[in-house]
């Protein structure tokens, strides 16, 4: 296939109230990682107008990305009124149009406005009838795209999910039916189902893919709602640009959708402004792991392996699309997954034996692909945990899964301890939403020591206690901003890090971006991406009735 161009919709520039030495922030620094990621282009909005005040944010935009044809400004506003900070709305897009600005990037709650007739309405009419090069509208050209992002900073830049008042959405969607309505959040995932409600109700949304990371959301969207509904953002540079292009890259559509929502909808989107879109050469990817990331092509012995998964077809949070055993082997088969570690979904709330029940049946049917984990709830007492353990071991599991934090138990309960006896009598793998403290996990590598304990996310809290002992693992999701991977491996060496999709809650592809786009070694990126796991599972959790010599 050629390369896809990629056009990200969603960064931001310039320093945030919070931003680090370490963090990027210019123009430069953004166009060097599109070099490394193959995007073409991108459209910015700068931290002023993101955190302070649109109009300084506006002018701002206007000097960085003056002489950078890759990088198209965009701007952001308050509802126009009787307080007169920026200009009146016809004024306003005019300039937005003498300035090539393509897009308006709305943030209610941060500016503390609504979306209702009232408020919006009067700088959204004239936008809504801009379509068409030189205006008014034209027949078939959209008019000036509004993005939504309900995030507010308030100095201080918090991670926020499901904030969408979708109600407010879909009636702003229906006034303005001409008008393309873009929602961007940094995590969608409980608001599923009302996202979709939307969808359905309005033919004028769009998404930006960076925020509903969610197992085969892009490809459930274009079946039911059309290719045309999804744009490629980032959310650079909280978020890095490796996760959703690696995403759009490898999934499961013709190599036609996949261009188009990598930036062909969104060129579209902008052509009221008459923008030019350079031609930009391919930069060569460093390794064949950046060819994959970016296309999806296959190398030749390309193999992973997963160290978290899960397995269910039923959430209360979201929906899951062809999540059934079968679907998931064809996934894995799809990313030359070899073998995965699979607990059930079910046992994260109410009764552990149904999810354990899915997981045997997952390891019956695929034994040399399903490394079966027995879900432990710690409420049920140290009686009915070794009870449900054992059931586990006579059906063919081989580790434990704990997920206390979710379940409402102590991370540092006595009966945390019930799974980790057994687990060091049986030389198993255990793995833990979250340890606790770095003084307990470090008393736990050491009163267990034949147990192999696993974090079920990413974390550099217990790197001391990993060079001391060598019976403590890290998996790697999630890995959100732009050098995260490279962060973990220069903390804990790639030898000890491993790779967790989290699917089906998370996308495989969401998970391997960050290892695939990361500046470290092809040596490194293999350890993370298989090496390690194999590696262990031929020392740990080796059949359900043999303990560890």
């Amino acid at each position: 296939m050629l390369p896809l161009s990629f056009f990200d919709t969603n960064c931001v520039v310039g320093q945030t109230v919070r931003s680090t030495p370490d963090q990027m922030h210019s123009a430069e620094q953004l166009l060097a990682e599109m070099d490394h990621y193959g995007i073409a282009e991108a459209m910015v909005i700068h931290a002023l107008g993101r955190q302070l005040h649109p109009i300084d944010g506006n002018r701002e935009v206007l000097k960085v990305t003056a002489n950078q044809p890759r990088l198209h400004p965009a701007w952001t506003a308050f509802p126009c009124g009787v307080v007169h900070e920026q200009p009146p709305a016809e004024e306003f897009l005019q300039q937005m149009r003498e300035n090539k600005v393509g897009a308006l990037y709305l943030f209610p709650n941060q500016f503390q406005f609504t979306l209702d007739d009232w408020c919006i309405d009067e700088l959204l009419e004239p936008l809504a009838d801009a379509g068409g090069p030189g205006g008014p509208g034209v027949p078939g050209v959209p008019g000036v795209p509004v993005v939504i992002s309900p995030v507010a900073t308030e100095g201080r830049d918090t991670f926020v999910q499901d904030g969408t008042d979708w109600n407010s959405v879909v009636n702003l969607c229906r006034r303005f039916p001409n008008l393309p309505v873009v929602i961007s959040e940094r995590r969608i995932r409980r608001s599923q189902r009302k996202m979709f409600k939307a969808f359905e109700a309005c033919d004028n949304l769009h998404i930006d893919v960076s925020g509903p990371w969610l197992h085969r959301c892009i490809e459930f969207m274009v079946e039911k709602f059309g290719v045309e509904r999804l744009i490629f953002g980032s959310n650079w540079p909280m978020f890095g640009q490796h996760m959703t292009l690696a995403m759009v890259a490898n999934a499961d559509l013709s190599d036609e959708d996949k261009q188009k929502i990598a930036g062909d909808n969104w060129r579209n989107m902008i052509r009221w402004c008459e923008p030019e879109h350079p031609v930009v050469p391919v930069s060569p990817p460093a390794d064949e792991y950046v060819h994959f990331g970016r296309t999806g092509e296959k190398f030749e012995g390309m193999q992973f392996d997963d160290c978290h998964a899960h397995i269910g077809e039923s959430s209360a949070h979201y929906f899951l699309d062809k999540a059934a055993t079968d679907d998931l082997i064809t996934l894995m088969d799809q990313f030359s997954i070899k073998e995965t570690c699979i607990f059930g979904l079910t046992g994260i709330v109410c009764q552990d034996e149904p999810g354990n029940d899915i997981v045997t049946d997952a390891v019956a049917r695929y034994p040399d692909r399903i490394v079966g984990f027995t879900m432990l709830n710690p409420h049920r007492g140290p009686e009915q945990m070794r009870a449900e353990l054992q059931r586990g071991l006579d059906n063919g599991h081989r580790a434990i899964k704990l997920i206390q934090t979710y379940q409402g138990y102590p991370d540092e309960g006595p009966n945390i301890d019930v799974a980790c006896q057994w687990a060091h009598d049986h030389g198993m793998i255990i793995l833990n939403h979250y340890w606790g403290t770095p003084a307990n996990m470090q008393r736990l590598v050491e009163t267990y020591p034949n147990a192999l304990f696993l974090t079920g996310h990413t974390t550099i809290a217990y790197a001391d206690i990993m060079k001391k002992h060598d019976n403590l693992y890290v998996c790697s999701c999630p890995l959100l901003d732009p050098k995260s991977c490279e962060r973990v491996v220069d903390a804990i060496g790639a030898d000890r890090f491993m790779f967790g999709s989290d699917m089906v809650d998370l996308p495989v592809a969401w998970g391997l971006g960050p290892i695939l786009f990361a500046r470290i070694s092809p040596e490194e990126k293999e350890l993370i991406l298989g090496g390690n796991l194999r590696r262990l599972l031929k020392k740990y959790s080796l059949v359900a009735t043999e303990s560890i010599s």
